[in-house]
């Protein structure tokens, strides 16, 4: 008889986890909160104009035809992936315009345009950043079960390349003098809600990995790839419950038994896999904590926060697909999202305009514009309610000065504004920390959550809460782990031979692509 497996909510972590484990035979069901699936991978449809709820750049796609390869699937019978080139703009206080890209040639001319004196130094950040990401990445790709995994020979020969004592900014101060191409390479910790002056030097890795492989967009957006997920899992005869939401995770003797559900309904199983938001999760889902307190929870660190407005507007704007806009104090505004907490619209902002990639995103002549903002979460207390309108006069007043888009009020149609507080009551993230926990040193690898659940037996944990952290890539990477220690500890045996697949895929399937790892 078929095991029984529970996912507690239906990001790409829960689906993946769940696409993996029908494919080995496990009998799944998800259980969503939201009428969708998705979460923030999500899509938001307002009127005729379609938007990504949260990511919008696709880094390492082998990735996810990786995940979906291990579920027997081809990811092209599901998702169109374009590559885009130049991967943004990066558009500085000053004037300045930056369009990296992956082919080396094109970026080496623009160094040569803008910043002369740094082509050799950029040349010497991707020798030495590849040397270090082929020994670092493997770190990445392991479960963290118990402080001697830290003695493991993979993690002992990428312990010189860590660099623990340097902060990205401060290893890229190594490689650049122009202050603006610091910013170009370091701008990334975005993605993971920290200042470069705070965060790890080890994530330099992902400015590494944009300029060697790329920026890619699913047309239709990135939630194509989650419904490509939900179609696998109904292909396979798993079932999802959106509109579902969990009360309780059940356990007896600390071994997870089902699930209670808001409405009342107990869900019995052998194994659960909880994706929801982490320290949400912990603090409102699990009783009888031992580890993750409320306590606890309070006192790590949280990554930042955002506001989003979603435009659907009646014009076409000719700028790229990706934008960033630098205002003239980026560390002020980093130090005042990490430390002093409090909002800044002037310093950094990020424009989606993915029209000029994909024509299914609006209708002919229009645009969705998706605007995003680093704001500190909501440790902060900051009132959103109060400020959020003045806020976003602040944020279009910086776009009509330094971008393209001049005449933006006058042409949306359809709107809609997302704050921190929105984030946390919508969508259940604990401090309306998007990026979840930080990515301190002192919650990396083994001081990350576990994927097996440090509280329960028989629970496994997915998503960008748990190791190895924030971002669609380490997020599949969280559900093979988590799938993968399942059937372990369901059948004494491996489910994949990880080896030969995503946990070495930089050493062997990229190395198919031959010159793009010289």
């Amino acid at each position: 008889m078929k095991k029984k497996v529970v996912v507690v909510g239906a990001g790409p972590g829960g689906l993946a986890s769940a696409m993996l484990l029908l494919y080995k035979g496990y009998d799944v069901t998800v259980y969503e909160k939201a009428g969708r699936v998705g979460g923030r991978t999500g899509r938001l449809i307002i009127d005729d104009y379609t938007f990504d709820i949260g990511p919008t750049f696709l880094m390492l796609p082998e990735f996810m035809e990786e995940l979906f390869a291990l579920a027997g699937k081809n990811i092209r019978d599901y998702v169109e992936i374009k590559a885009l080139d130049p991967l943004y703009r990066l558009k500085f206080d000053d004037g300045t315009e930056f369009f990296p890209s992956t082919d080396v040639d094109k970026t080496i001319a623009e160094i040569k345009r803008l910043f002369p004196a740094e082509v050799d130094n950029y040349l010497r950040f991707r020798q030495l950043e590849q040397y270090r990401y082929r020994r670092i990445e493997r770190c990445f790709k392991v479960p963290y079960n118990s402080l001697h995994d830290f003695l493991r020979p993979h993690f002992i020969e990428a312990l010189p390349q860590m660099d623990i004592l340097s902060t990205l900014r401060s290893r890229l101060e190594g490689y650049f003098d122009d202050e603006k191409m610091i910013l170009a390479m370091s701008f990334q910790t975005k993605y993971i809600g920290m200042s470069p002056w705070r965060a790890p030097s080890a994530y330099t890795l992902i400015s590494y990995i944009e300029h060697k492989w790329g920026i890619h967009h699913v047309i239709g957006g990135l939630s194509q790839l989650t419904m490509a997920m939900a179609k696998v899992i109904e292909e396979y005869g798993g079932t999802i419950h959106t509109s579902s939401p969990v009360r309780q995770i059940l356990h007896k003797n600390k071994t997870a038994a089902g699930v209670l559900l808001d409405n009342g309904d107990t869900i019995a199983s052998d194994y659960v896999v909880i994706n929801a938001d982490f320290a949400y999760a912990m603090s409102n889902l699990i009783s009888g904590r031992r580890k993750y307190t409320d306590s606890d929870l309070q006192k790590r660190q949280y990554s930042c926060s955002t506001f989003m407005l979603y435009l659907g507007v009646n014009k076409r704007y000719d700028i790229p697909h990706h934008n960033l806009v630098f205002g003239d104090d980026f560390k002020a505004h980093m130090d005042e999202i990490s430390m002093t907490k409090s909002p800044s619209s002037t310093s950094l902002v990020y424009i989606h305009n993915p029209v000029v990639s994909d024509n299914t995103l609006a209708p002919e002549g229009k645009s969705s514009i998706y605007i995003l903002v680093p704001v500190p979460n909501n440790k902060a207390s900051v009132n959103w309610e109060n400020i959020k309108q003045d806020f976003r006069a602040q944020v279009l007043a910086f776009i009509r000065k330094n971008t393209e888009l001049t005449d933006i009020e006058d042409h949306i149609e359809v709107e809609k504004t997302v704050t921190p507080h929105d984030w946390e009551r919508g969508f259940n993230v604990y401090n309306g920390a998007v990026f979840n926990l930080s990515h301190d040193l002192n919650q990396m690898f083994y001081f990350r959550p576990h994927n097996s659940s440090e509280e329960l037996s028989n629970c496994y944990i997915v998503g960008g809460g748990t190791h190895p952290g924030s971002g669609l890539p380490n997020i599949c990477i969280s559900s093979v782990i988590a799938s993968e220690l399942l059937i372990r500890d369901d059948t004494g045996h491996s489910g994949w031979s990880f080896k030969k697949r995503i946990f070495n895929l930089a050493m062997s399937d990229l190395s198919k692509h031959g010159d793009r790892l010289n």
